[in-house]
């Protein structure tokens, strides 16, 4: 495994980034530029200079898939067996690649993944699903359970907030589907940006009409309000969700499409 691979952080004992304890390596550069992003250090395709208490250093390094590997592989005992069935309670950990959009390096992961896949531990990818469609079919052939967002569903909107191709997501996620690979969705709940009446309606019809295993609505939060200012970029003040409405959005999901709903707040 002689492939390089741009990393920021290899995050161990995580819980929240799949089921079980996962070892979570985060994989830098976006296709998209989310004004709520909450990793911005993970934005750019290429290591970046910060300045943090008066001390300067690099946001992301380039490594070997056979550090990448000898590093995850540490946790092993962690992972636990592989169970029966599909739901997330009979998955173990294992190794989970977020970002940034992780896709985008996939051709750079395969051999990595190949190994990994091969040791028989639970792979998965925490992912927007912008990348090009043969960098999912790459994923598809290794990756275990892929976690999904749903941002916004209007074309035109979809372009102007985010910068991304809309039709590339259908696109992705059809291919996803067609797979029969697990999906969690994960919606982020952002006032004036994916909490509007029209953009609800969307994500609950596509929810309808590919059922995930779980779903899960993000509530806002300002924890990469630190990175953001190490980077010299001024953060964006969010408009807050109240509980009520999550709660009122989880109640509608469930309902219309018959999946679990989890709220999750940091």
């Amino acid at each position: 495994m002689d492939s390089q691979i741009l990393v920021t952080n290899i995050q161990r004992f995580s819980l929240h980034d799949g089921p079980g304890i996962r070892t979570t390596v985060f994989c830098k550069g976006c296709s998209l530029r989310c004004p709520w992003c909450s990793n911005p250090e993970n934005l750019e395709p290429r290591p970046e200079e910060y300045r943090k208490d008066g001390r300067t250093g690099t946001y992301g390094r380039y490594m070997a898939c056979d550090e990448v590997y000898r590093e995850v592989i540490k946790d092993r005992a962690f992972y636990g067996q592989r169970g029966q069935g599909e739901s997330l309670a009979a998955m173990p950990g294992g190794v989970t690649f977020s970002g940034g959009e992780p896709l985008l390096q996939a051709p750079g992961l395969e051999p990595l993944w190949r190994r990994l896949k091969e040791e028989g531990i639970h792979l998965c990818a925490e992912t927007s699903l912008f990348a090009p469609g043969d960098r999912l079919r790459l994923a598809i052939e290794y990756l275990d359970l892929f976690y999904v967002d749903v941002k916004i569903l209007e074309e035109r909107l979809c372009g102007q907030i985010l910068g991304g191709n809309l039709k590339e997501y259908l696109f992705n996620l059809e291919l996803l589907f067609c797979a029969k690979k697990p999906v969690v969705f994960r919606v982020p709940v952002i006032g004036r940006y994916t909490d509007n009446a029209q953009n609800r309606e969307r994500v609950v019809e596509l929810i309808c009409s590919y059922p995930p295993i779980k779903a899960e609505l993000l509530k806002e939060h300002n924890l990469g309000r630190e990175k953001y200012l190490s980077l010299g970029k001024h953060p964006l003040t969010l408009d807050s969700v109240t509980d009520e409405k999550l709660e009122e959005y989880r109640r509608e999901i469930e309902q219309r499409a018959r999946v679990p709903v989890q709220i999750c707040k940091i």
